[in-house]
C-alpha cells in the first residue's frame, strides 16, 4: 500500500485509513496526520467524516429493514409523509435517484439561520418540492436522501441518529461525537459558513445546517467500523434477499473498466463513494469487504485534479484487495 503514503507526499490528503475483510481475516492500516499543519499521527481507530457513505450505511439499510418487515412498501408514494405536497414520487425512486429532483441546492444560503431546527426542515421540504420535475432521468441527488432522512424521522418519531443506533449497535459509527470529548477527526475543507476547518463536525454544509444528522451525510467512523458493519449486515437474514429484490437500490455498481471501484471490478460488487475522499466496496458472493477513508478535501476540494487523483487511489486500493 505504498501508493497511499505517496499521495500524502503529493498533497492529495493528510491522512488515510483502510480496512478489508477477506477470507474471514480483517486487515487494517493507516498513515498521515490530522491535517497538513499537524504532526500528530492518526491511528486505525481514528474517526473520519464518512460523507455520502452515510446514505448506504444508514439510510438504505433502514429502509430495507422496513421493506423486509412489510412496515413500508418501496412503491409507497411520499405524499403520505408530506401532506402539503401532492407528489407521485415513490420511496424506491428516491432511493434509486430517479425522482426528478436536482443534484444539490445550498439550503444553508436559501433558508434563514434564525429559524429553529424544525422550521429549517419545513422550509427545506418546501424548496425541494418546488424543484420537482417530470424528468425521471437518473440524477444522483442529495435532495433524495435529505427527504428520505425526514421520512425516517417521521416513521420512527426520533432523529436519524437515534433510529440508526436502535437499528444496529456496532463500533463507533455515529453522527454525534460528543460522547467522546477527546475524539479527534482529520480536518476536511475550510468552511466559509463557519469560518473554520470542521473538526468533529461534518464538512457538508447542508447537513451541518440541518443539525449534523441527516439521511445524506453526517456519519463518522473508522474504516474497520465500516467493514465490520457490512459484514454484520450481510449476515442478517433479510438483508441480501431484500437488496437483490430491489436491485441493490441506493448502492453503486461498478461500470466499465475505469470506475472508482477498480479497473477489474465485477458488476456484482456494490459500494458507495463519499465526497471527502471515502469509499467502500463489497463482493456479496465472496463476502470480501473493503473501505478506504481519506480527507482529500483538505484544505480545499478544488485542488488540482483531485477527482482524478482520488479515483486512481481508489482503483489501486480496490484492485489490490479484490484481485
Amino acid at each position: 500500500m505504498d501508493f497511499l503514503q505517496k499521495n500524502i507526499d503529493s498533497g492529495l490528503y493528510s491522512a488515510y485509513q483502510y480496512a478489508f475483510l477477506k477470507d474471514g481475516r480483517l486487515s487494517c492500516g493507516c498513515g498521515g496526520t490530522f491535517s497538513f499543519d499537524s504532526t500528530e499521527k492518526i491511528s486505525d481507530t481514528t474517526l473520519f467524516d464518512l460523507a455520502s457513505l452515510t446514505k448506504a450505511i444508514v439510510t438504505v439499510p433502514l429502509f430495507y429493514s422496513l421493506f423486509a418487515s412489510e412496515k413500508l412498501s418501496p412503491d409507497e408514494k411520499i405524499f403520505s409523509f408530506f401532506k402539503d405536497f401532492k407528489s407521485d414520487i415513490t420511496i424506491l425512486e428516491l432511493l434509486s435517484h430517479i425522482s426528478g429532483f436536482p443534484a444539490w441546492l445550498p439550503f444553508y444560503e436559501l433558508v434563514s439561520a434564525e429559524k429553529s431546527s424544525e422550521e429549517r426542515k419545513k422550509e427545506v421540504e418546501t424548496i425541494i418540492f418546488q424543484h420537482e420535475t417530470a424528468d425521471k432521468t437518473k440524477c444522483y441527488s442529495d435532495l433524495n436522501y435529505i427527504l428520505l432522512g425526514f421520512i425516517l424521522e417521521k416513521i420512527f418519531s426520533r432523529p436519524v441518529d437515534a433510529a440508526f443506533k436502535n437499528f444496529k449497535e456496532i463500533n463507533k459509527l455515529n453522527f454525534n461525537l460528543t460522547y467522546s470529548p477527546k475524539e479527534k477527526t482529520p480536518k476536511t475543507a475550510f468552511s466559509k459558513t463557519r469560518d473554520t476547518f470542521p473538526e468533529r463536525e461534518v464538512e457538508d454544509e447542508n447537513c451541518w445546517f440541518l443539525g449534523g444528522k441527516t439521511g445524506h451525510a453526517g456519519l463518522f467512523g473508522s474504516a474497520a467500523d465500516v467493514v465490520l458493519y457490512f459484514d454484520s449486515l450481510l449476515k442478517t437474514p433479510w438483508c441480501m434477499p431484500t437488496a437483490e429484490k430491489l436491485g441493490f437500490a441506493g448502492f453503486d455498481r461498478p461500470e466499465g473498466d475505469d470506475s472508482n471501484y477498480g479497473k477489474s471490478a465485477k458488476s456484482r460488487y456494490i459500494g458507495h463513494l463519499g465526497f471527502t475522499g471515502t469509499a467502500f466496496l463489497v463482493d456479496p458472493e465472496t463476502k470480501t469487504i473493503a473501505a478506504l477513508l481519506t480527507n482529500s478535501t483538505h484544505p480545499d476540494p478544488d485542488k488540482s485534479e483531485r477527482k482524478e487523483r482520488i479515483k486512481r487511489v481508489r482503483q489501486n486500493f480496490f484492485d489490490s484487495v479484490f484481485c
